[in-house]
């Protein structure tokens, strides 16, 4: 073909099919076969077929343009910004852009500019996931909302933590420790996952007939802070210290170091949520690597799909993958992950 661009009409000519199926296959609607559709989205990559957005955007209403929501308090996080670049990855193989959504619960309940969103972590009560609903935007939870009332979400996508967390302290308890403890994060960030492990460390605790010994910091918190609690918690018998928020095992070491313990021989050390630099890799420390940028693709992807209105009218639940990356100790006691 020699023009200069390729429209759906040359797609439909080539193909032997009608306009209306390309469209729908292009576009993700309709009732096409998976074979239908393949052999459509071939041929626009062989022709050289670009989607004209602002054409789109006029058919179907669309703004061509997703957000993302992180709280606030947590957004300065390794975790959070690799998942938004997940989400970028995710937006632009929708052909939309991802808006980053600065505002928090003290700015104007403007409209979301959006056609959907993704909130990341959600909150009891947070306002702006409250206005969302109330503006019946459509959104994706990147990890189970809490509350009473639920908020409203259209798709829920999460990493099984819970079950993470009890493959992590079956682990420990393998080889050899029996005492473990655990420092999170307070009430003050509530989130499901938050919320998942604290639950499933006391349950596992109290099927092993182990004593809780578990401390909590603000998300906030300050280094003084942090070495106040390892040293609390940390007692002579204590032989295993996993740490849920992302980055304090790392920021421990120095502490236990001083404190006269040595990880990997006498104590263990474990980051449920490994951060990229200091934790994942690190032979010394056990991780729980959710992989966030994976996450946040997915995420992404799914709203696409509800966008769509691929996913159907009920609530859809997905479950993004997570591994746990075990320590040196570890690997030589019960073998490769």
């Amino acid at each position: 073909m020699s023009r200069a661009r390729v429209t759906i009409v040359d797609l439909a000519r080539e193909l032997g099919l009608s306009k209306t199926t390309v469209s729908d296959a292009l576009q993700g609607r309709g009732q096409v076969a998976a074979t239908t559709r393949e052999r459509v989205r071939e041929a626009a990559d062989r022709l050289g077929y670009v989607q004209n957005r602002a054409a789109r955007s006029l058919r179907t209403r669309t703004l061509g343009a997703i957000g993302l929501y992180v709280p606030p308090r947590v957004r300065s996080f390794a975790f959070y910004m690799e998942f938004a670049m997940g989400a970028v990855r995710g937006a632009a193989a929708l052909d939309a852009d991802l808006v980053l959504f600065a505002r928090d619960q003290e700015h104007a309940p403007r409209p979301f500019a959006v056609d959907g969103a993704i909130v990341v972590d959600p909150l009891p009560d947070d306002p702006i996931l409250r206005l969302m609903a109330e503006q019946r935007l459509p959104v994706v939870a990147a990890g189970r909302p809490l509350g009473d009332p639920l908020p409203q979400v259209d798709a829920v996508i999460e990493a099984p933590h819970a079950r993470l967390l009890r493959a992590v302290l079956d682990d420990l308890r393998a080889a050899g420790r029996r005492r473990p403890a655990l420092l999170a994060w307070d009430r003050d960030f509530a989130s499901s996952w938050s919320s998942d492990v604290q639950a499933t460390y006391r349950a596992w605790c109290a099927e092993h007939d182990v004593d809780v010994r578990l401390q909590t910091l603000p998300v906030s918190s300050h280094p003084h802070e942090l070495r106040a609690a390892v040293e609390a918690l940390v007692t002579p018998e204590v032989d295993a210290l996993l740490c849920a928020p992302q980055s304090l095992a790392g920021r421990s070491r120095a502490t236990l170091l001083r404190l006269g313990r040595d990880i990997g021989a006498d104590l263990d050390l474990v980051s449920l949520v490994g951060d990229p630099t200091t934790e994942i890799g690190e032979p010394a420390i056990t991780c729980v690597d959710v992989d966030p940028t994976a996450f946040g693709h997915e995420a992404a992807l799914l709203l696409g799909e509800v966008l769509a209105g691929r996913t159907g009218e009920a609530p859809v639940h997905r479950e993004h993958a997570g591994r746990v990356r075990r320590s040196a100790r570890l690997r030589a006691v019960l073998g490769d992950d």
